[in-house]
């Protein structure tokens, strides 16, 4: 019998067993030197980053073009365009200027009043050391600033319509329309984008393209009813902070309804049905060629932010709407609507996560009905009525009055200061 060698290789890698030895007392000295840090290392770079995520993106490109706006005032005027070296003082008597003179081009057309008011918030929002819109130093540049606004209101150059419901008729006319239909791949997807941002009164371009596959889930209430909210707590424009009370409620609600064809809750189970298993992004484009049949109906391409920012124009344009409107309309219809089904002011603030009654008042205003209505009163030749059939008496008595219905009798009496009469 011939003889025959069996090798074995212990060490793998390694020639011997000191340098085995060596590799697994260097691998253990580093397990044990990470396990010692509590904390991960942050570099400068990072540090940065995190502080200038405290701005949203459209608060920091505002920012930009103020600060855009008043270097290049400055260079026309041969000054020195790093206005953050200026004195308080200094810079007042730049900015008195400044808003007195300002043009938004070469043509000598002047700013919108809300384009006045972004062009000073972005450039206080640059400065960290004064506040140019309260500090008393900048009192004098305020007064011209404000004379300014007057005067453009005074000469009816504000013309700014801010974000206009949509009226019922057009409301009727989108939800009926082929644009919304959830029996085609283009109609699906909008139909669930329009019902999210109604239901959830969401703002025009917020959050939409950060949406993801996981950012809602479907439950059910004690009644079996089935309905779909946010999984998380949203950060949204007026709410960073993570320690505030009652922000469970900013996840909002969207319920079904059992019954009708365009339910929002079986229109978004469909439109997730639809979607490749893999997809990351919610909002996603229908694939190029597809048939109705098909299992999957869009790709894994997610639509942009400025095809998501002007879903509602598009909407507007292809329906034949009575006035073309932006995706923030939504916001101020989901609020016009809560208040005409009679919702209580803090109702409303906690579907559309108002911090104040005076910040909801902004989206609050008269439908064209209500201005129908109210332009056929004054213009009627009739006497108005409540249609109670008798025309109403408007009372004008002071609210903080005290009314007396019955006869007082007072005599021999002498009264030193104030007596409030409490009569039941």
């Amino acid at each position: 019998m011939s003889d025959f060698i069996i090798s074995f290789n212990l060490f793998g890698e390694f020639d011997n067993f000191e340098d085995w030895d060596a590799a697994e007392e260097k691998e253990r000295r580093e397990y044990e030197k990470k396990k010692e840090k509590r904390h991960k290392e942050v570099t400068p770079e990072e540090l940065d980053e995190l502080e200038d995520d405290k701005d949203e993106l459209n608060t920091k490109k505002t920012t930009k073009w103020a600060v855009k706006i008043l270097r290049d005032f400055l260079a026309d005027k041969n000054m020195d365009i790093n206005f953050k070296s200026y004195t308080a003082a200094t810079l007042n008597d730049v900015l008195r200027l400044f808003y007195a003179s300002v043009q938004s081009t070469k043509e000598g057309r002047e700013y919108s009043v809300a384009s006045l008011r972004s062009l000073r918030a972005g450039i206080n929002r640059h400065l960290s050391d004064v506040n140019i819109i309260n500090d008393p130093v900048f009192k004098t540049s305020n007064a011209v600033f404000k004379a300014i606004l007057k005067r453009y209101i005074k000469s009816g150059k504000d013309t700014s319509v801010h974000h206009p419901r949509i009226t019922e008729s057009d409301l009727q006319i989108i939800r009926c329309s082929s644009a919304l239909s959830p029996d085609t791949p283009v109609g699906l997807v909008r139909k669930v984008w329009f019902d999210i941002q109604l239901c959830f009164a969401r703002r025009g371009r917020e959050g939409s393209r950060e949406l993801t596959m996981t950012s809602f889930v479907i439950q059910r209430d004690e009644h079996g009813v089935e309905y779909v909210s946010l999984a998380y707590n949203p950060q949204t424009k007026n709410h960073k902070d993570p320690n505030e009370p009652h922000k469970e409620n900013l996840r909002g609600f969207m319920f079904a309804r059992p019954g009708d064809p365009l339910c929002p809750v079986k229109s978004f189970k469909k439109y997730i049905s639809k979607c490749p298993p893999d997809a990351k992004s919610l909002y996603l484009h229908p694939k190029r060629s597809i048939t109705v049949a098909s299992d999957v109906w869009y790709s894994r391409e997610p639509m942009g932010v400025h095809y998501l920012g002007n879903m509602l124009k598009t909407i507007s344009e292809e329906v034949g709407l009575s006035r073309v409107y932006t995706n923030h309309s939504l916001r101020s219809t989901a609020v016009g609507r809560l208040s005409d089904a009679g919702l209580e002011t803090r109702q409303i603030m906690s579907v559309t996560g108002h911090r104040c009654e005076r910040s909801l008042q902004a989206y609050w205003a008269p439908s064209v009905q209500d201005r129908r209505e109210w332009s056929n009163i004054l213009s009627s030749p009739n006497v108005p009525s409540s249609g109670r059939g008798e025309p109403q008496t408007l009372n004008l008595r002071p609210s903080n009055a005290t009314m007396m219905d019955m006869p007082i009798s007072l005599s021999n009496c002498t009264i030193n200061g104030n007596v409030a009469f409490n009569l039941k």
